[in-house]
Parts: structure tokens; C-alpha cells; sequence
């Protein structure tokens, strides 16, 4: 601390000093000074004369700028308290501002892929659908076939049948007209004939 004493105009000692200390990172520069009359006057007052009066006074005046000065040194102190919070908060809110901007970007990508993926889902959800009523169709298509299949082979069994069937009847009256004899009519002429006729079948 560095002080000096200087004389008023009305011959008052004054003791200025300068004080510094230092506040975290801060270094302070303080000047204050001890009067040795009353520093809160409206009026001129008129000082006493005996010098344990002025002793008194001088101790009064020294007491009230410690206590001033712990005041300001405490002022400061606070000061320095808000001003690192402030700093604190400050920090904060540079953090937190990078992280919605890094969050706001990785929105925007996630909603760029999520719109990529959905014209994927909408494209895949139609060659579904595509494909499903084709499947339908050619469903469709192998039931006709199915059934026309099914019709025809009926009727090969049915036309086969009544061809066994006209076989059997065919043959059967073959066979009863090869095993039937002959009727005979006329003479002997006609029997002739008729021998020479059997003859003649036999021999064929």
C-alpha cells in the first residue's frame, strides 16, 4: 500500500492511499483516503482544539475507512463472484448452443434418410402389390387349366368307354352272325348253291 499526506485548504490532513489486490485472474487498484475531519458533512463543523480530541477524531476516521475499505474489498469480491459465474454461464451457453447445432444436423440427415427409406417402402410396397396380382392371376390361370383338364379327361374316359363299349357290341354280333347256319331255300339247286356257298366261306 502507498500513501501520502497532503493538506487542505482549510488545514486538514488528508492520508491518500492506494491499495492494490488481487481477485482470482484480477488484479485491483484502490484509492481511498483518511480525513482527518468528517467526511459526511452537510456543514462546515468546527473542529476541536485539544489535541486527545483530534487523536480521538483521527481514530474515529481510520476505523470507518478499514471498515469502508473491507466494504469495498467485499464489493469486489462479489464482483469477482458474478463476474466468474457470468463467465461460467457464458461457457455453458456456447456449449449447449454447439450441441443443438450438431443435434440439428443430425436431425436434418435422419430426416433426409428417413424420407429415402420411405420412397424405398413405398416403391417396394408397390412391386408387393404387383406381384401379388400376378400371383393371383396365374392362380386363376392354373385353376382354369386345371379344370379344362379335368373336363377333358373326362370325356377321353367317357368317349373311351363307349368305344370299348361299341367294341364289345360290334364284336358279339359279329361273332353271332360267323356262328349262325345258313337258311336253305329252293331245290337242290338252292342246297347245291347253298353247300358250294359254305364251301366257299370256309374255303375264304
Amino acid at each position: 500500500m502507498h500513501s501520502c499526506h497532503v493538506k487542505n485548504q482549510i488545514g486538514i490532513h488528508v492520508s491518500v492511499c492506494l491499495r492494490g489486490f488481487k481477485l482470482g485472474n484480477h488484479c485491483y487498484i484502490v484509492r481511498f483516503s483518511t480525513l482527518s475531519s468528517p467526511t459526511n458533512m452537510s456543514a462546515p463543523t468546527e473542529l476541536p482544539a485539544d489535541p486527545e480530541s483530534m487523536k480521538k477524531l483521527e481514530k474515529e476516521f481510520s476505523m470507518e475507512a478499514k471498515s469502508e475499505e473491507k466494504k469495498l474489498q467485499s464489493a469486489f469480491k462479489d464482483m469477482y463472484k458474478h463476474e466468474k459465474s457470468e463467465a461460467k454461464a457464458s461457457k455453458s451457453v456456447d456449449k449447449a448452443e454447439k450441441a443443438v447445432r450438431k443435434l440439428e444436423k443430425l436431425e436434418l440427415e435422419a430426416v433426409n434418410s428417413l424420407h429415402a427409406i420411405t420412397r424405398k417402402h413405398d416403391i417396394a410396397v408397390a412391386d408387393l402389390h404387383n406381384a401379388q396380382a400376378g400371383l393371383h392371376t396365374q392362380q386363376q390361370q392354373l385353376e382354369k387349366h386345371k379344370h379344362d383338364l379335368s373336363t377333358a379327361r373326362t370325356h377321353v374316359d367317357q368317349v373311351t368307354k363307349d368305344k370299348n363299349d361299341h367294341d364289345r357290341e360290334r364284336h358279339d354280333k359279329l361273332s353271332q352272325l360267323h356262328s349262325s347256319p345258313p337258311t336253305q331255300t329252293g331245290g337242290p339247286s338252292a342246297g347245291t348253291s347253298g353247300a358250294s356257298a359254305g364251301a366257299s366261306r370256309e374255303r375264304a
